[in-house]
């Protein structure tokens, strides 16, 4: 009997000693062989003594339990402490972020905080000059070397800065489209001039682009474009943009003389009208992920026409003559055709011409 209960605690305190110190279980069942031998000789000694052997052996087991289940929380809590902790999100559903707000990124602000009061609207910019005007108007200015606030990822993200504002232009991108928590929309501004069509011809939002190695620029645009459609945002490819005091006209009349031919096709369209397309893309969320569209009046008019309706306003025709073409001849451009970005957007441009702006501005 005597030898039978050392036997039993032997084997009790084995299997203590194997759970607390994580004998490998290899171990344990030779352990186990040897004890479980001993204790099977005296168990027709007594009855009690074979009751007590068979509880040393559910002990055994229950402790062989217990050591497979510390294993498997040991292995839980290495997986959890290895676990990335996500970016911090605004608390916001219609909050904010252009990067590059500008001309046009101011405008894009102020329709959006105009629609959504309550709303943050955050304006990056390289420089100070706007932000007194941003806070006028709600906008929370921050400049794009600053670091505090760039851990936050927001619902909506308009990226309008143009590729000569940074030396690596497509990082800039994706740096920007890191603080999409894509719950929203993302929208880049692009420009139509990726496009190859140079002779007259109808452009529409899928038509072919010009050779990325023979134009440095457009593989900046497309690279960029790629990396955001990649991650589910919108492209929107712009006309040239104008106001009153901005745009080509000005540049034009201002320098008195044109680079090209006066009868070469350009495809405009105003500020306000390009703010509203992307108001309107970042509102279709989902629907507009991954697509491009094209942002234009559709009324292509030519360099010397845009000249002659410049002249016929009174800011431009009482200080300005028109200016002298450099050629006769050359590229004759294109035609944008967006009725496209018109249908899937719902969007209409207020100004339908710039001949019309003109004449009414």
């Amino acid at each position: 009997i005597f030898k039978g209960l050392l036997a039993a605690g032997s084997l009790l305190l084995a299997l203590f000693l194997a759970y607390r110190t994580s004998i490998h279980l290899p171990m344990i069942r030779n352990l186990l062989g040897s004890r479980i031998s001993a204790i099977t000789k005296f168990e027709a000694i007594s009855p009690s003594l074979r009751a007590m052997s068979k509880g040393a052996l559910a002990a055994s087991g229950l402790c062989m339990a217990f050591h497979t289940a510390d294993q498997s929380k040991r292995g839980a809590r290495t997986t959890r402490s290895i676990r990335v902790t996500p970016r911090a999100s605004a608390e916001g559903e219609n909050h904010l972020l252009i990067v590059g707000c500008g001309t046009l990124g101011e405008r894009v602000g102020r329709l959006w905080k105009k629609q959504h009061p309550d709303t943050d609207v955050i304006g990056e910019t390289r420089g100070t000059s706007r932000h007194q005007s941003f806070q006028s108007y709600g906008i929370t200015p921050r400049l794009a070397d600053a670091k505090e606030g760039t851990e936050i990822q927001y619902p909506f993200v308009v990226f309008s800065a143009p590729p000569s504002s940074s030396t690596d232009y497509v990082a800039s991108v994706k740096k920007a489209i890191d603080q999409w928590d894509k719950s929203g929309a993302f929208v880049f501004t692009s420009s139509g001039g990726a496009y190859a069509e140079e002779n007259g011809g109808i452009v529409k939002e899928d038509s072919p682009t010009k050779d990325i190695e023979k134009n440095p620029r457009t593989k900046l645009l497309l690279d960029s474009e790629q990396a955001v459609l990649d991650a589910g945002g919108a492209v929107l490819r712009l006309a040239g943009l104008y106001t009153l005091q901005r745009g080509a006209h000005s540049y034009w009349l201002q320098r008195a003389q044109v680079s090209g031919s006066p009868e070469g096709l350009i495809n405009l369209i105003h500020y306000d009208d390009a703010a509203e397309l992307v108001v309107s893309a970042l509102e279709a969320k989902q629907t507009a992920s991954g697509s491009i569209f094209l942002g234009s009046d559709d009324k292509p008019v030519t360099r010397q026409q845009i000249c002659e309706a410049a002249l016929s306003h009174p800011s431009y025709g009482s200080k300005f003559q028109m200016p002298t073409f450099t050629a006769q001849f050359g590229p004759k451009g294109k035609r944008y055709d967006n009725s496209a970005t018109r249908e899937a957007l719902k969007w209409q441009p207020r100004f339908k011409s710039f001949d019309e702006f003109m004449a009414q501005a």
